[in-house]
C-alpha cells in the first residue's frame, strides 16, 4: 500500500510510452515486471508540509540500535508518519482538477475551481494568521492541475493604493463602472509577496536557512465596504493565472501511539527527533529500545 503500489488506481504499465501524458512515468518496483503510471510532480509534500510546521527541526545525527539517523533521515521518517496519519485539518478552496481552461475577456479563468481562492480571503488569511496570530498555513502554490504544497513563512505588502470603484474600473478594465461587486465602496490595489519554505535534499545541510525559502509576488484588488472591511477581491495581470489554488493547516500532531501500516512508530521517531534537537555537535548514542518495525 506504499510507494509504487499506492498508485494501483493508475494505469498499469511496463514502460513510459504506455502512460497517457508526457509528464507521467512508469514506476516499477525493484524485481517487478510492471508498475503504474505516476505524475512526475507527485511526492509526499502533503506530509512534509504539516510536519515542517508542527515538528521541531532536527540538528544532529542520532545512533539507535546500531543505525545512525542523520537529520534528513529523521525528516523522512516524519514524512512517513504524516503521509498516512489521521490528523484533523482546516481546508479552504477547491482543488482545480484541470479540464476547462476558458479565459474571459478580463484574463480570468472561467472555471470557479480555478478562482475560488479569492484574493480578499487570501489577504485576510495571510495577514491574520502570520501577522496577528503568529501562526502559519499551507498552500498549493499553483492554481493549475499540479499540486505543489508549501508551508508559508512570510507575507509582506509592498504597495497599496486606495481607489474609488470608478477609478479601479477605468484603470484595470477600461470601464466606467466597477463590474464585480456592487457593494464595494472603495478598492485597494495591492502588490504583495508570499514566501514559503522548500524541501531540503540529500547532499545539503538539513537545517532551514535562507537558501531553502522562496516565494512569489501577487497583484490584486481588494473590495472594501463602507467601514473598510474586506468583502472580496480580484486577481490582476499575471496573478490571474498564477495564484494559490487552495490553503489549509493541520489542527494538531498525530496521536502519540500512531503506527503506520508499514510499522513505523511515531513514538520512536519522536524519540529520535528529541535526541537530535537536544544534541550539540557530537553524534548522540541512544540505548536500544523495542521497535515497532
Amino acid at each position: 500500500s506504499s510507494g509504487v503500489d499506492s498508485m494501483n488506481y493508475s494505469i498499469a504499465c511496463t514502460s513510459d510510452s504506455e502512460c497517457d501524458t508526457p509528464w507521467e512515468y512508469c514506476g516499477i518496483r525493484a524485481e517487478a515486471s510492471s508498475g503504474y503510471c505516476i505524475p512526475a510532480w507527485l511526492a509526499l509534500a502533503h506530509a512534509w508540509a504539516p510536519a515542517s510546521i508542527l515538528e521541531k527541526e532536527p540538528k544532529c545525527p542520532v545512533t539507535f540500535n546500531g543505525v545512525t539517523f542523520k537529520p534528513l533521515d529523521i525528516k523522512a521518517l516524519l514524512m512517513g508518519i504524516y503521509d498516512t496519519a489521521n490528523i484533523s485539518t482546516v481546508f479552504t478552496g477547491v482543488r482545480y482538477n484541470g479540464g476547462n481552461f476558458t479565459i474571459d475577456k478580463y484574463g480570468r479563468n472561467e472555471d470557479p475551481a480555478y478562482r475560488d481562492l479569492n484574493p480578499g480571503f487570501f489577504h485576510i488569511a495571510a495577514a491574520n494568521m502570520l501577522g496577528k496570530h503568529k501562526s502559519t498555513f499551507i498552500i498549493d502554490r499553483y492554481a493549475s492541475y499540479e499540486v505543489w504544497t508549501q508551508p508559508v513563512d512570510g507575507f509582506k505588502v509592498h504597495d497599496q493604493k486606495v481607489m474609488t470603484p470608478e477609478e479601479a474600473a477605468q484603470t484595470f478594465y477600461g470601464l466606467k463602472a466597477y463590474p464585480w461587486n456592487e457593494a464595494a465602496k472603495s478598492i485597494v490595489h495591492v502588490k504583495s509577496r508570499l514566501s514559503w519554505s522548500n524541501a531540503t535534499f540529500a547532499g545539503r545541510e538539513a537545517e532551514v536557512d535562507e537558501q531553502t525559502g522562496t516565494g512569489k509576488d501577487y497583484e490584486y484588488l481588494l473590495e472594501m465596504d463602507g467601514v473598510d472591511q474586506i468583502i472580496g477581491g480580484e486577481w490582476l495581470n499575471k496573478s490571474n493565472d498564477d495564484h494559490p489554488d487552495f490553503l489549509w493547516f493541520p489542527e494538531g500532531k498525530p496521536a502519540a501511539d500512531t503506527v503506520t501500516d508499514t510499522g513505523l512508530s511515531y513514538a520512536n521517531v519522536t524519540m529520535l527527533l528529541e535526541k537530535s534537537v537536544a544534541c550539540t555537535n557530537a553524534t548522540v548514542l541512544v540505548k536500544s529500545l523495542a521497535c515497532s518495525y
